[in-house]
């Protein structure tokens, strides 16, 4: 009969056959294969987190041509494209739409993506011209604290403009020029640099009635979105007389006024027309036909006295001959 070896008498006598020494070494081994182990496993694991993104694309948006800084885009501008998605920068455009029709704040050149940092999200955002409507300019006239509503104007409001031309003495007219038009901002330094004296002087001016000038401290100018030919018009009308501006209220009643132009009559006493008198035509009557008289005779003149030789003297439409002895 077979006898069964006793493996835990064995296994307990070649564990007493190991010395510290042996377990400490084998202690090492062991650390430093489970090192290697969890260093590869991780390593396996982010190899394969790259590749797989590296496999995902995105879309992006990016510049066709070079695009200058303050520049509205257009869609013939951009393309569309496709990026591993870790090259695709924070905030880039997906659609072309979505960069149509906003200003760059910088320079983009050709073939660069697109994010919200490289244009503005509102066209106001690109400064004072961002303000300007697309089919309208800016031209500024001059105002002063009366002539531009005592300074109540702001920008953003609605103004009618005035002008008011003519002397006190001859007759002042005023025609409405333009109506509901976008007040984009009022500049009040107008000449600070003003000498004390010239303003007591302008001071005086304004206590006379009927004054429009205002103080030059006062001057400022007015900033308005026209078209280019209103503006024109609004430029040529204010060398010819004073702008006004009306502002209008927050919700006006009417939008337009027909009745666009006054007039008043000067101060200057027409004198009357001096009429000429005609006088009266007079009755003459024929004078009776005086007698025809004989003409009278000639008196017959002298004849000059013979010389052998002389000169003839003239006087006047006579004329003699003297003998020269």
């Amino acid at each position: 009969m077979l006898k069964i070896p006793n493996s835990s008498g064995s296994l307990k006598d070649l564990l007493d056959r190991i010395t510290y020494r042996q377990w400490v070494i084998m202690a090492v081994l062991f650390s430093c294969f489970m090192g290697l182990f969890v260093f590869f496993s991780l390593s396996g694991v982010d190899s394969n987190a790259e590749s797989a993104a590296k496999e995902v694309k995105v879309k992006v948006v990016v510049a066709k041509q070079d695009i200058p800084e303050r520049t509205v885009i257009t869609e013939e501008m951009l393309k569309v494209i496709e990026v591993p998605a870790d090259v695709a920068p924070a905030g880039a455009f997906s659609e072309v739409s979505e960069a149509a029709d906003r200003p760059t704040c910088a320079a983009i050149q050709q073939g660069d993506i697109l994010t919200d940092k490289k244009v503005f999200k509102d066209v106001r955002m690109a400064g004072f011209t961002g303000t300007i409507p697309p089919n309208c300019r800016a031209v500024s006239v001059a105002i002063t604290d009366i002539t531009g509503v005592s300074g109540f104007a702001k920008a953003g409001d609605y103004v009618d403009i005035m002008v008011v031309s003519g002397k006190k003495e001859d007759g002042l007219k005023g025609e409405v020029l333009m109506q509901n038009v976008l007040l984009l901002g009022i500049n009040k330094t107008g000449e600070q640099a003003v000498k004390s004296d010239d303003i007591k002087k302008d001071d005086s001016k304004d206590k006379n009635e009927g004054n429009i000038e205002g103080t030059k401290d006062a001057m400022a100018t007015a900033t308005l979105a026209l078209p280019l030919n209103e503006a024109l018009k609004l430029a040529v009308a204010s060398q010819k007389g004073t702008i006004y501006l009306a502002l209008r209220p927050y919700n006006p009643t009417d939008i337009f006024t027909l009745d666009r132009d006054f007039y008043m009559p000067g101060d200057k006493k027409e004198q009357a027309p001096v009429s000429q008198v005609t006088p009266s035509p007079q009755v003459t009557r024929p004078a009776a036909a005086a007698p025809v008289s004989a003409p009278a005779p000639v008196p017959a003149r002298p004849a000059a006295p013979s010389y052998g030789s002389g000169i003839e003297v003239i006087r006047g439409v006579d004329s003699s001959r003297v003998g020269v002895n």
